[in-house]
């Protein structure tokens, strides 16, 4: 019902944003109830984001284990997830919406330079502010997730340990689990992000023009920001090595003879 509803006036929205400004408010509606839908149905959302990411890790025994140990857990692994996706999601959009409504100005100045708008700047570092904020709380979320598996995972490491797997495979299989979750999550937040700016910078922008006899109506191609994207990437993979640092020095200290001889 959210994700119909949702839809429903994502599209009201960037038609009516053809013909005025207020279009903006059924697509603020529409965005609210389909991303709250994501929300809620994490579990059903994040599972098949995360079987894609896993399948460009490759076929190793390794890569296979990484891939499998994230979605052993689908619920625990799904919540962490969407936890980063939402943060990504929202700056994202934001940024997009901004460098949109930039580019609309622009297009709009008859070849003058307007330069950079104060506004805009402004907009953008209290967006990168949020993005630090969201990676450390997504950082000791995932720290959690991954300690804890790696704790119900002792038996299964000695086990690994006594197979033959070095402490070197063990640490790339941490870390690769790590990076499965980031990267789903960070890649599914872009792509969510880069949509709703879409529609917003559309159903706002799209009927206004300030080209003095220009026909409104037209469609706002979305801008994309890709200093900020590449930032995130880079967040993304900081977030990752700082995440799976911890677990990552248990799973290595796991004594085959003792974990096989656990309860």
């Amino acid at each position: 019902m959210l994700v119909g509803a949702g839809t429903l006036l994502l599209v009201g929205g960037v038609v009516l944003g053809a013909v005025t400004p207020l279009g903006v408010l059924p697509a603020f509606l529409g965005g609210l109830l389909s991303f709250t839908a994501l929300v809620v149905g994490s579990t059903v959302v994040m599972p098949p984001v995360l079987r894609l990411v896993g399948r460009t890790f490759g076929d190793s025994a390794v890569s296979r284990l990484a891939a499998d140990n994230a979605l052993r857990y689908p619920e625990r692994t799904s919540r962490m997830g969407i936890g980063v996706t939402v943060g990504v999601t929202l700056v994202t959009m934001f940024a997009v919406a901004a460098e949109s409504a930039q580019a609309v100005l622009a297009a709009n100045s008859q070849g003058l330079d307007l330069g950079r708008i104060p506004v805009l700047d402004q907009f953008a570092a209290v967006m990168m502010a949020l993005v630090g904020v969201s990676a450390v709380i997504a950082a000791v979320g995932l720290v959690n997730l991954l300690t804890i598996g790696v704790v119900q995972r002792r038996r299964e490491l000695g086990l690994l340990r006594a197979l033959g797997l070095s402490n070197a495979q063990i640490r790339r299989m941490v870390l690769l689990e790590a990076t499965h979750i980031t990267l789903a999550s960070v890649a599914l937040g872009l792509v969510l992000g880069v949509f709703y700016g879409w529609v917003g910078a559309q159903s706002v922008l799209g009927s206004v023009s300030l080209v003095v006899g220009a026909p409104g109506g037209a469609i706002v191609m979305p801008a994309v920001p890709w200093l900020f994207v590449a930032a995130v990437v880079v967040a993304a993979a900081a977030l990752t090595l700082v995440a799976a640092g911890v677990p990552t020095r248990l799973a290595t200290r796991v004594v085959p003879v003792e974990a096989l001889h656990a309860e």
